[in-house]
């Protein structure tokens, strides 16, 4: 597990407490490329993004991400499941001054970011509590990093939490079945530039908020550093907010406690 350095926050503020250490250079159309899988990662501090950050390497690795199969990549606690595209090159991390239930990062170039972190309100079950909780969450490192916010259309997905096995009853009728409760989840796909004395970057990036347990949500969000490439970032972004995030799983029935 590495820890990702407070320079890599600026996409903290938009939707996963962390970002790519790279710098934004004009965006020109996506160029034909061999999708590849970023170099094995050791899981070592990142200290930039070298010369593996931008350029074809970077291009090569977000067709990875829009093309491969996915699979389900898990929390230390074994709590969520996410199906990340090319999911056995993802390695998990964890983000300075920002406590996550679980973060990983594709490549130790940062191609990618994947972070889910837990806010707590007091009914999850009310329209729209979990979004403003996390935005309310986010809004300081928006500001504390200049980050310039543009919301592309917003959607929404069916979503339920697993219902617990009931005990097997022996004598009498079999126990009724539980329902199943329905919740709709909204997503928000965004692009975020900031301009700090840090750096200049552009993300594609998206979150989503499940009332996941009692009192309690959990959201998932995606960053992903344009650099020389920001259609291929929309597109793996894309690929994250209709195929990603609907099937993310919850496996556990209570809140996980540990933070990372």
């Amino acid at each position: 597990m590495s820890m990702a350095k407070l320079g890599l926050l600026p996409s903290a503020a938009l939707a996963v407490a962390c970002a790519a250490c790279s710098s934004a250079v004009p965006n020109s159309p996506s160029r034909p490329v061999t999708a590849a899988s970023p170099p094995k990662d050791d899981g070592k501090p990142a200290q930039g993004a070298g010369s593996e950050g931008g350029g074809d390497a970077h291009s090569a690795a977000l067709e990875q991400l829009r093309t491969a199969p996915t699979s389900p990549r898990v929390d230390k606690q074994n709590s969520v499941a996410v199906p990340l595209p090319d999911g056995a090159s993802w390695t998990r991390v964890r983000f300075m001054t920002v406590p996550s239930l679980v973060g990983f990062r594709y490549g130790k170039a940062h191609h990618a970011i994947v972070a889910a972190f837990i806010t707590h309100v007091d009914d999850n079950t009310a329209l729209g509590a979990c979004n403003k909780s996390f935005e309310s969450w986010a809004m300081p490192w928006v500001e504390a990093f200049e980050v310039d916010l543009h919301h592309d259309a917003p959607s929404a997905f069916s979503w339920s939490m697993p219902v617990p096995k009931a005990a097997p009853v022996t004598v009498g009728p079999p126990a009724p079945a539980v329902p199943k409760t329905i919740s709709i989840v909204d997503v928000d796909p965004l692009m975020a530039k900031t301009a700090t004395v840090l750096s200049r970057d552009v993300y594609a990036a998206a979150w989503a908020a499940y009332p996941a347990w009692e009192k309690t949500c959990l959201v998932v969000g995606v960053a992903i550093p344009a650099r020389d490439d920001e259609a291929r970032a929309r597109e793996v972004r894309d690929r994250f907010v209709s195929e990603v995030f609907p099937k993310v799983a919850v496996t556990a029935l209570v809140e996980p406690k540990e933070r990372y």
